[in-house]
């Protein structure tokens, strides 16, 4: 994983995952966007590079660039906000472990550990 200098603003790349969604391709298309954005492969608040994406997973370039443009999935990205803030969730990336914990932002790898050291310990 490479460091970013800027902070981006993901929601192109959210609706382009919302698009795969409906078209059967959201974790090839997560994981595209992912691996772009942490690798340097893609910029995703370009709809270029969204698009470049997505044709690459197996969805049509044409009509993934419409629906990116015109923020198609605004709403349903919207409510997803609103449902994770009312659980305590204002942070990406946010991790839940068992239904118990709740890991928000970006966290060092001793972080994770003891969590999930703690839910190891508690099912002894």
């Amino acid at each position: 994983m490479h460091s970013r200098d800027v902070i981006i603003n993901s929601r192109r790349a959210l609706g382009a995952a919302e698009f795969a969604r409906e078209h059967g391709k959201f974790d090839e298309m997560h994981h595209a966007l992912f691996k772009a954005h942490w690798e340097g492969g893609g910029r995703l608040e370009q709809v270029d590079d969204i698009v470049r994406l997505g044709t690459w997973v197996g969805l049509d370039g044409d009509d993934l660039r419409t629906a990116v443009e015109e923020s198609r999935y605004d709403t349903v990205i919207d409510e997803n906000r609103r449902i994770a803030g009312s659980v305590g969730i204002d942070a990406i990336p946010a991790h839940i472990f068992g239904r118990r914990y709740l890991i928000l932002g970006a966290q060092p790898y001793e972080v994770f550990k003891q969590v999930v050291d703690r839910l190891a310990a508690a099912q002894r």
